[in-house]
């Protein structure tokens, strides 16, 4: 039964595809961890190796000094008591010293052994973890060959798994007992009227040539071996090493070979058509019972890499690679045929027009190497999983660069205009010299009507003269707004300092009203209809530019403002009437 990939389209995986990668990763985890316990280990032996070579070499070094100090005394004074005290210190010397040496080299030994079986444990979970997965699966891509040996222990069945990518394993394989593989196995138990012909010579001189009939029912089966479309079976006359038999090498749906082995030579086979029915159901018989076995796995025999045993091999890491780069390519097919962003989705049909759903997320694969460190985690990029460290960027040549004539820039949006940049705002325009007012004498000054008073105003003119006067020309510098303006002086009010000395029967003062109707605004009316944003900048309200109509308003509003007061201060004398005398 073949699986569909999730888009339900066909496939060739004929088994469930994500629980091997699971089991497959669970593998290549471990023995990335093993690479990186190994590498910390040889680390810690050579670190170990030259602090004790350090350290004898220190104690020797003070054994030679102080044996220097004491050896001359202990010869020239050998009889005296300071000669032999001498003699004594040096034997003492030579004792410490190689007491200290020992014991350093017996520590560094024991720490070596407890790095090795550290190694080991580390290597023994390695290999129980690809026992796991050589149990329940093949490797990617391995071309299989089952074989059935018989030998003085007994009957041993093991399947052996090659790949590509240079990695070999034995797998044992259980015989149960309703199997047809016993100790003693005969050609007539599996198929008979089992024969092969052969030409013999025989005679003092070997001229006679014969063609002999051997019987195979009785010959013993001492082994099978089982490979690709080729079956071979090996038959012995009796179960010594050195007996004669014949080799059976049968295809299927092609040739037929039958070689003799343990005989004297000139002895050949001619395989008569008669015999070759026969020849060929023995050998099939016995490779449908040799298959029937490779489902009955029990554990890992052995497994090379190049060549070398994994339990010497000096890089496990090499095994993860190669298995992830086995099975990547199927695993970055089932993803693009995936609806279902970050999963893995296989389908399997159930019949009855029913479907089964099988996937895995990323994330779930992901989780699997959290323990690893980011270097490690490099093995599994071409999984495409997602989450891993980007690798270190490789120095490449570059193609060299195009001329700047063909260089296109893209083209500014229009819509969107820019702001100018600060070094080309244009400052504000130098303040234009503002004329002052005509003089009193020149501006009319609104006056009193007269015409109906009964006596002439003899009363002085008691007004300020800073009130009368031109307002202050504005400052030369270049600010803006009101502040360019001399600030005024404070005037004193002096309206009451002198009484009046006009009679009371004057006529009420008549005050122009239209001074009080300025309602003009110093600014242009905005147009609503049009918004401040599609204005031209010169059309805008800015301070800078309305400084000067400012001032001079100003100063026209001062002159009227005084000319009013005056006005208001006659009329306030005049219906006060003169001082009362005493």
């Amino acid at each position: 039964m073949r699986y569909l990939f999730g888009d339900s389209t066909e496939s060739d995986l004929e088994f469930d595809y994500l629980a091997f990668l699971r089991e497959v990763i669970d593998c290549a985890v471990v023995m990335a961890e093993c690479e990186v316990t190994l590498g910390v280990t040889v680390e810690d032996r050579r670190t170990r190796e030259l602090e004790t070579a350090a350290v004898i070499a220190a104690v020797d070094d003070l054994g030679r000094r102080a044996s220097q100090l004491v050896g001359p005394v202990a010869s020239e004074q050998a009889s005296a008591p300071v000669g032999r005290c001498a003699a004594a210190i040096a034997a003492a010397i030579r004792e410490a010293v190689e007491r200290e040496s020992q014991q350093a080299r017996a520590a560094l030994a024991a720490e070596c052994d407890e790095m090795d079986r550290q190694d080991q444990r580390q290597r023994e979970r390695a290999r129980t973890v690809l026992e796991k997965l050589l149990r329940a699966h093949d490797l990617p891509g391995a071309h299989k060959e089952l074989e059935v040996a018989w030998t003085a222990a007994g009957v041993k069945a093991t399947m052996r798994e090659r790949t590509s990518f240079g990695v070999e394993a034995v797998v044992a394989l259980d015989i149960p007992a309703s199997s047809i593989f016993g100790i003693d196995l005969r050609v007539d138990r599996i198929a008979d009227g089992v024969e092969v012909r052969t030409h013999e010579t025989g005679g003092w001189l070997k001229k006679s040539d014969k063609v002999v009939a051997h019987k195979l029912g009785r010959y013993q089966v001492t082994g099978v071996q089982v490979g690709g479309d080729a079956t071979t079976v090996r038959l012995r006359m009796t179960p010594e090493p050195s007996a004669p038999g014949f080799v059976i090498t049968a295809r299927r749906g092609g040739e037929l070979h039958v070689e003799p082995t343990g005989a004297e030579p000139g002895r050949e086979v001619a395989i008569d058509e008669r015999d070759v029915a026969r020849l060929r159901l023995l050998a099939e018989r016995l490779e449908t019972a040799v298959r029937a076995l490779a489902d009955n796995r029990t554990g890992l025999v052995s497994v090379e890499i190049d060549g070398a045993p994994i339990a010497q091999h000096a890089h496990p890491r090499v095994l993860a690679e190669r298995l992830i780069a086995a099975v990547a390519p199927t695993v970055q097919q089932i993803a693009s045929h995936s609806r279902s962003p970050g999963e893995l989705v296989l389908r399997r049909p159930l019949g009855d027009n029913r479907r089964e759903e099988i996937f895995v997320s990323t994330a779930d694969l992901r989780k699997r190497l959290d323990g690893l460190p980011s270097a490690a985690r490099e093995v599994f990029a071409p999984l495409q999983l997602g989450g891993e460290p980007a690798k270190p960027a490789v120095d490449e040549p570059r193609p060299p660069a195009r001329p700047p004539a063909e260089v296109k820039a893209p083209a500014p949006a229009a819509e969107v205009k820019a702001p100018p940049p600060a070094a080309e705002v244009k400052a504000p325009p130098p303040a234009v010299e503002v004329k002052a007012p005509p003089p009193a004498a020149e501006r009319p000054v609104p006056v009193a009507d007269h015409r109906f008073d009964s006596e002439s105003d003899t009363r002085p003119d008691i007004r300020h003269p800073g009130r009368i006067g031109p307002p202050p020309a504005p400052k030369s510098d270049a600010r803006s707004g009101p502040s360019r303006l001399a600030p005024l002086a404070s005037i004193a009010d002096v309206r009451r300092a002198t009484p009046p000395t006009a009679s009371r029967g004057e006529s009420p003062v008549i005050v122009d009203a239209s001074l009080f109707d300025d309602t003009d605004s110093p600014f242009p009316a905005s147009r609503p209809d049009r918004p401040a944003t599609d204005r031209p900048a010169s059309a805008a309200p800015r301070t800078v530019d309305k400084a000067l109509e400012i001032a001079a308003e100003a100063s026209r509003k001062r002159g009227d403002d005084s000319a009013l007061g005056d006005a208001i201060d006659r009329a306030l004398d005049e219906a006060e009437g003169p001082p009362s005398s005493k």
